[in-house]
């Protein structure tokens, strides 16, 4: 079973710089339109490779990918996200081997802004949205992960950080690119203060700052800006969730339902989804 749509790209190369949330290394991305029906594909110099060629680098606390010429990039979820997001379908992204990409805010809220003034076209082609057909469910650990058959894009992500600000968050949203912007965007990453020290001695977090990073203790968030919307932590998990499902190709209509996730189970579950693709 298939859901049916116009094909997206964007209309016009837009490029992204910062520093990144780990590496604390300035770096800088181009992506470009992309006008055949290639999917988001990656270029280093002479070499183009689909998303989909590519396989998990790594999910500490981020997600990295390594493409099969050996090139390799950190950080891809944000980026991913908002492609996803935005059902943009065909894009060439160009960046050095070894990049981590910008956090920026810690959000998606300027990759989509750079994508939706760059502009957002529909071509000609349908882009054949394949939906789920039988259920099934993952777990690492304490966490789970289901997709179930659905009508719509749609995931509930459930957090559970006992002792501290965060404390228990279900976030719900039916995913369309006007959701996607306003509900799922927005949300920054985030960290416990009491995390911070350990990350670092880690090699982690060289990048992160209170202008990227919502830090909370026992009490409450360290920034001083309020929350952006209802249930961040968790919309800013749904995020990660819909960049990391990009490994996999457009992610099958179903409803996701997610409970104490991470890149881990986000990417274990894309690893199914990719053989579930390739069996069809």
């Amino acid at each position: 079973m298939t859901a049916m749509r116009k094909r997206r790209t964007i209309a016009a190369p837009v490029t992204f710089e910062g520093v990144g949330i780990h590496s604390g290394e300035v770096s800088r991305l181009t992506v470009l339109p992309l006008f055949d029906r290639s999917g988001i594909c990656f270029r280093f110099g002479r070499d183009i490779f689909p998303i989909t060629s590519a396989r998990s680098g790594g999910a500490v606390r981020s997600s990295s990918v390594i493409f099969p010429g050996g090139q390799t990039l950190r950080t891809v979820e944000h980026v991913l996200g908002a492609l996803s997001g935005l059902n943009i379908d065909d894009v060439l992204i160009e960046a050095p081997d070894g990049a981590e990409f910008p956090i920026l805010d810690g959000s998606a809220l300027e990759y989509v802004s750079g994508f939706t003034s760059a502009g957002i076209t529909e071509k000609d082609e349908t882009a054949r949205c394949r939906a789920l057909v039988s259920p099934f469910c993952l777990d690492h650990g304490r966490a789970n992960i289901a997709a179930i058959p659905s009508e719509a894009l749609r995931a509930t992500y459930v957090i559970d950080y006992p002792g501290t600000a965060i404390g228990t968050v279900i976030k719900d949203a039916v995913i369309t690119p006007e959701s996607f912007a306003k509900e799922i965007a927005p949300a920054r990453t985030f960290a416990l203060l009491s995390e911070v020290e350990s990350l670092r001695h880690a090699g982690l977090a060289g990048g992160g700052s209170l202008e990227n990073t919502l830090v909370f203790t026992e009490r409450g968030a360290v920034n001083d800006a309020p929350l952006r919307i209802d249930g961040e932590c968790a919309a800013h998990k749904i995020l990660d969730l819909l960049g990391d499902l990009a490994l996999a190709g457009p992610a099958p209509i179903a409803h996701y339902i997610c409970v104490r996730g991470g890149h881990e189970l986000h990417l274990k579950l894309a690893a199914r989804l990719r053989r579930l693709s390739a069996n069809q």
